[in-house]
Formats: structure tokens, sequence, C-alpha cells
């Protein structure tokens, strides 16, 4: 942790920021949870001209034993429009970061270099329709990913030869019932 940064943490009153950014297909959008902050080149705005306004983030923590960290990121969207970005199936997998920071109460300004605490991806968009027309936004690291279950699928030779095509290691794997519509892959 930056020097700057860690002083301003262990001050009895301090401003804290929440820096957000989506780095989605049609663009990079910078959040935060209050004003504006610039930091690494971009400004991070608390109402996005083209997303609206962002509201919170939940379930910033580290994962303990075999969670991973996984964090909600609530936004409440200018449009339909910026519904339509960030509910489109085209944002899962899109990197999000966050990072937390002390600002200087009399310049305005970053103190130090805020602290990274999540680098992920967006697993799924929630839509909350009621009196503020919230839009929740899952994410998930990959850590995540290597802790999905997985005990069903086998090495097999269907699937041994779509990455290393002519080579028969895999010819005589037994168990094996079906093959997938999506991989085209043989699963038990």
């Amino acid at each position: 942790m930056d020097p700057a940064t860690s002083a301003a943490y262990s001050q009895r009153v301090w401003t804290r920021a929440l820096l957000v950014r989506l780095d989605l297909p049609g663009g990079t959008y910078c959040l935060t949870d209050g004003g504006f902050v610039f930091y690494d080149g971009f400004y991070y705005l608390g109402a996005e001209p083209t997303l609206g306004l962002f509201q919170g983030i939940s379930g910033l923590t580290s994962g303990m034993g075999n969670q991973t960290t996984r964090v909600d990121l609530r936004v409440l969207p200018k449009s339909n429009a910026a519904a339509s970005i960030l509910g489109s199936p085209n944002t899962q997998g899109s990197r999000v970061r966050v990072w937390r920071g002390a600002i200087d109460r009399q310049t305005g300004l970053l103190v130090g270099a805020p602290v990274l605490r999540f680098d992920g991806e967006i697993d799924q968009p929630r839509f909350a329709i009621s009196s503020d027309r919230s839009l929740t936004i899952a994410c998930g690291t990959q850590s995540a990913r290597q802790l999905e279950e997985n005990a069903d699928w086998r090495g097999n030779h269907s699937f041994h030869t779509t990455r290393w095509p002519g080579e028969a290691g895999m010819v005589r794997v037994a168990g094996i019932s079906k093959i997938t519509q999506d991989l085209g892959t043989w699963r038990t």
C-alpha cells in the first residue's frame, strides 16, 4: 500500500473513495461513489453520463476457505439504452476493477495511489424493477471459475482431437454416453 494512502487510512476521519472501472465491449466506463475523481488517466464519475448513477457495491471482502471474492455492483441506469448496455449478454466476462482510496478534503484529489481491492469479470446482471429501477451486476474472479464443479467432464478422444487433430492418445477412453450440442465434446 502506498505510504500516503496508508497514512490517510489511519486518520480518525477520512473520506473514502471507491473507484470502479468497467471495461465493456462498447468502451470503458469509470464510476465512483461520490462526485468525481481523476485516476490513471480516467475521470471516475458518480453520475456517469452514459450509464447513470453508481449506487454502491457489496461483498467487497476477501474470500475465506474454498470461497472466492464476489461483488455486486448496483447502478441506477440513466435510460433504457444504458440498461441495455449494462444488461447485454455481451458484457458477460468483461473486466471489472475496484479500488479503494482516500480523498484529501482540502484539494479534492486522491491521496497517494488507491488500493486495488477487486479484479474480476462480470458474471450476471440482474434488474430489480421497483421505484428506483436498479441494476445489480454480479461479478466474480477467475479463481471462482476454477472452483466450479466439473466432476462430470472426462478426458476423452472427441475433445482431445478438437485440440490436437490426428493425435490418438485418448482413443480407448471408456464410460462415454453422449455428445453435447454446444461444444461437440463427449460427457458422461
